[in-house]
């Protein structure tokens, strides 16, 4: 018999209190009635010895029942031998290794393959092994099946092998998905291996801890307390590392070149001992532009300056950060801003001269930027307007009555996915609704207005009114209209009002058509209908019905790796590619409308005919926040943490082993009927004790 508790045992010990107390007992004499003592012999009395043990059964029932309680605490079990296919000392390891951008600093990659090379050679022959390397996604080099497949001599090598294979990539550290990955595998490894008795399994991470690691799939995940996170932390060589973040990556299309500067972030890690650093703007070819600008940023701190101009240069260019011990992330690229031209066609008899028509506003609120190129074309709604005028437009403005033939293109255009602006000049414009939508009896009349309408409510949400959702964004009550046209849209099937007056008429509203739709103001422009024209949200207005045509889509030139890059439509060939910062070409598939190898941050090129579209890709600004995060993050997602030196093959065989034993007491659990006996015994004792203290009966002589 074995004991899981055996120094519990030392309570036997206390089996001589009941001895002592029955050896003091004092018992009283039976007292007699005696008439006289005169007549009796007086002699000496003789003593004897009172301290020997009485009532010795009750006295060896109580002992009893001590030992018993000392074997009831000590856990007995009998020891039984394993089974000879079962595995007792065998554990469960997940290696992660992080190979994410911030990895690239000097010195640490060296670092994290030695490290990962002594894990790896530690192993035991019965332990389970799975090697998984990580940044933004974890990727399994080699499994826990793969690992048992390998014959047990060339397991280390060909893992140590495939870690030396690695090298930094430019992705930014998600370690919260990394370590969900390596709990389901060991969890997956503990289902698919039935045969193993389980052991302890650990998750060794190799890593930099810095602070911008991504934990969030974390927050939502319950893990297991048997799963062990052993850290092994990779130190930098210097403590200083300055980063930078382009705040305005693209800027609106209604400025001007001269207009656009470039504000940029420098942010100094808290443990930094450099302040002083140097800013330089250089061409791809790393030629300089201008003077270096000289920066001053604390420790912990950040500041914002500002950079004149947008890159001239055809092939972009870098601004460099120099000063700090970490230049992994010292290289901001910039694309130069696309330039594109938009066809925007008018449909109206305005003279474009005249200031109390609306073409004459329009001509103004429409010029030339660094991104656009306009093209306004006026047309007069009879024969002088053709097909092609209605294709080649990005954007339809439509004031007058039209002719049939013109309304079908229209449609056609709404259905293939155009949005088509229509101002109502007057309650005659029904009639070109209904015409274009194909719903009939729409009524419409001029609005009695008394004095002024406001607008009252309007739909921020919908994308075409969303730049205005800001508050100091949102007030249009300073804008007046004097006439409108009253609609009732609730007969139209589908129409959504977006801007109402404040009586609730609809001022703008939108009636989908197949993939396009068609969006009707009420009111117009003019002087003598509205202030719109002279209002500061006019021109806005304009380009967000643009960008709701689809019209920016690729107009972004900035990115960070791993991003998705949306292929313009326009400018590219029937079969485009894509030159990367390393000159090598990634062939697109015709038709192919994203592009996710943004795997280097530098200038890409999506070459066409006609011209090249560049987009700057760069690190993620996360990666940059170079500092270590604290431990008591991880205790505080409840992942129990086990220092390096608790993966040492004896600690792990004394700890298994004692986790065996643990394991054969529960199942016997001899502690139970231990119990029981001594319950049993207990009320005999009772009984016993009872008996053997009970009166004596008087006899009848005696009781006289």
């Amino acid at each position: 018999m074995n004991f899981l508790y055996p120094l519990f045992l030392a309570g036997i010990t206390a089996i001589s209190l009941p001895i002592i107390l029955h050896l003091i007992r004092r018992h009283t004499r039976k007292r007699v009635t005696f008439s006289s003592l005169m007549f009796l012999r007086t002699t000496v009395p003789r003593f004897r010895n009172r301290s020997r043990l009485e009532n010795l059964p009750l006295l060896i029932l109580r002992c009893l029942i001590l030992c018993l309680l000392a074997f009831a605490f000590s856990r007995p079990f009998f020891l039984r031998a394993v089974e000879g296919n079962q595995i007792p000392f065998g554990k469960r390891i997940v290696l992660l290794v992080d190979t994410s951008a911030s990895m690239q600093r000097t010195g640490m990659w060296t670092q994290a393959v030695n490290e990962a090379r002594s894990v790896l050679e530690n192993a035991e022959l019965m332990d389970r092994v799975c090697v998984i390397s990580f940044d933004k996604n974890a990727k399994t080099l080699i499994g826990f099946e793969s690992w048992s497949e390998l014959s047990s001599n060339r397991r280390i090598p060909i893992a140590i092998e495939e870690i030396s294979g690695l090298s930094p990539t430019w992705a930014s550290t998600n370690l919260g998905n990394a370590l969900v990955a390596a709990a389901e595998a060991i969890e997956d490894d503990e289902i698919n291996d039935q045969q193993q008795i389980s052991g302890q399994s650990h998750i060794v991470l190799i890593s930099d801890l810095q602070q911008g690691s991504n934990l969030d799939a974390l927050h939502t995940y319950e893990w297991s307390k048997e799963i062990k996170l052993i850290i092994k932390p990779i130190k930098a060589q210097g403590n200083t590392n300055a980063a930078m973040q382009l705040l305005a990556s693209q800027d609106f299309p209604t400025k001007t070149d001269d207009e656009n500067q470039l504000r940029i972030r420098i942010t100094n890690s808290a443990d930094a001992t450099i302040e002083q650093f140097k800013l330089n703007q250089v061409n791809v070819d790393s030629t300089e532009i201008g003077k270096p600008i000289d920066v001053y940023v604390p420790p912990g701190h950040s500041i914002v300056t500002n950079i004149p101009g947008r890159p001239k240069s055809l092939t972009g260019q870098k601004i460099l950060l120099t000063g700090d011990d970490h230049d992994f992330d010292n290289t901001l690229y910039l694309a130069p801003n696309p330039t594109q031209q938009v066809n925007i066609l008018y449909i109206g008899n305005d003279d474009e001269k005249d200031p109390k028509q609306m073409l004459y506003y329009i001509q103004r609120a429409f010029q030339p930027t660094g991104t656009l190129i306009p093209n306004l074309v006026s047309r007069r709604a009879d024969n002088t307007l053709t097909d092609e005028d209605i294709k080649s437009a990005h954007l339809i403005i439509v004031t007058e009555t039209l002719l049939q033939e013109h309304i079908k293109s229209l449609h056609r255009e709404i259905e293939s996915g155009k949005n088509i602006f229509l101002v109502m000049k007057s309650a005659q414009a029904a009639s070109t609704i209904a015409a274009m939508t194909g719903f009939d009896n729409i009524k419409t009349e001029e609005a009695k207005v008394d004095e002024y309408a406001m607008l009252g409510s309007i739909e921020f949400g919908h994308p075409l009114l969303s730049l205005f959702a800001e508050p100091h964004f949102g007030d249009f009550t300073k804008i007046h209209f004097w006439k409108y046209r009253q609609i009732d849209i609730e007969d139209i099937p589908k129409a959504r009002s977006l801007a109402r007056f404040d009586n609730n008429d609809p001022a703008l509203f939108e009636i989908p058509l197949g993939r396009g739709s068609l969006l009707v103001l009420t009111s117009t422009w003019q002087p003598t209908n509205s202030q719109l024209a002279l209002s500061s949200k006019f021109v806005p207005l304009l380009y967000s019905i643009l960008e709701y045509n689809g019209v920016f889509e690729g107009q972004q030139s900035q990115y960070f790796i791993s991003d998705n890059i949306r292929i313009p439509h326009q400018g590219t060939s029937t079969n485009p590619q894509i030159r990367k910062p390393d000159n090598s070409l990634a062939q697109l598939e015709p038709g192919q409308q994203i592009f996710n190898e943004t795997e280097l941050p530098g200038i890409y090129s999506i070459e066409s005919q006609t011209r090249d579209h560049l987009f700057a890709v760069n690190l993620p600004v996360q990666e940059s926040r170079t500092a270590p995060m604290s431990l008591d993050d991880f205790e505080q997602l409840g992942i129990p943490l086990q220092s390096s030196s608790g993966i040492r093959p004896e600690r792990t065989q004394q700890v298994k082993r004692h986790s065996s034993l643990i394991e054969m007491e529960s199942e016997q659990k001899l502690w139970r009927w231990l119990l029981v006996i001594l319950l049993a015994v207990l009320i005999f004792e009772t009984w016993l004790a009872g008996w053997l203290t009970r009166p004596a009966v008087l006899t009848q002589g005696e009781e006289k």
